[in-house]
């Protein structure tokens, strides 16, 4: 018994040492492990397809570790600037990135992938480019449609593309599917006015029959999402001014 006294005494101390230690852990490092499970639980919902953001997710900045202040805000001032209300949408295309972030007061609120031109960015009539810059959703069309319904010159033509059908290889037919968000330019010279116009070069936001091209340049010139999101993007913005500007 004697022999054990000693390796007791040791056990006892080291246990009043990491009891010292825990109780002056903070709160929230005590903590760190719980909350990070219930920040990528909650920052990451998905939606229609999409990925609902809570902020825009930026990290501090290494410079004074102070929080950067996210694009999404700047950009959505700039909409304001241009004329969005206070209340209204902001669609960021980012072909950079081959993502579209739908943004609400400067917050972003929803992430998705999208394809535009296969020929890339430009707004010459006739180029089959996606023209870059501000645009506003000038007219919708397809309210109520079943999912894969085909439009041709905005009009349902009767065929209804069923899922399996939604990831045709090449070459395959342009479909433009379940949802349209007709786009007008608001910059004269850059997608405004004779030659570069937008509107007259019927550029939309369209559901497509070729989903596993999302993320890359696949169209003709217009913005393609999966028949999910546009739906789900048409719904959102219902009765909403929204901007889009394309990078």
């Amino acid at each position: 018994m004697s022999a054990l006294f000693p390796l007791a005494l040791v056990c006892a101390v080291a246990f009043v040492a990491a009891a010292g230690c825990f109780r002056g852990m903070p709160a929230e490092e005590s903590q760190v492990s719980g909350s990070r499970e219930q920040v990528s639980g909650s920052r990451e919902q998905e939606s229609g397809g999409g990925l609902l953001v809570a902020g825009a997710g930026r990290k501090a900045s290494d410079s004074g570790g102070k929080r950067e202040s996210p694009p999404e805000k700047a950009l959505f001032e700039e909409a304001a600037r241009r004329g969005l209300p206070e209340g209204g949408l902001l669609l960021v295309a980012d072909t950079s990135t081959g993502f579209a972030t739908l943004v609400s007061r400067g917050r972003a609120i929803w992430r998705v992938p999208f394809s535009w031109a296969s020929a890339g960015i430009g707004a010459q009539a006739g180029s089959n480019k996606t023209p870059p810059g501000w645009h506003r959703v000038a007219e919708r069309f397809g309210a109520g449609a079943e999912r894969g319904t085909m439009f041709v010159s905005r009009r349902r033509n009767g065929r209804v593309l069923p899922p399996s059908e939604w990831n045709a290889p090449d070459p395959a037919e342009d479909a433009v599917l379940t949802r349209i968000l007709w786009l007008e330019g608001l910059e004269p010279g850059v997608n405004k006015g004779p030659g570069i116009d937008s509107h007259e070069r019927y550029v939309y936001l369209h559901g497509t029959n070729q989903e596993q091209k999302l993320g890359s340049p696949a169209s003709h010139g217009c913005l393609r999402f999966s028949n999910a999101d546009i739906e789900k993007l048409f719904d959102l913005s219902e009765g909403v001014e929204t901007y889009c500007f394309i990078q």
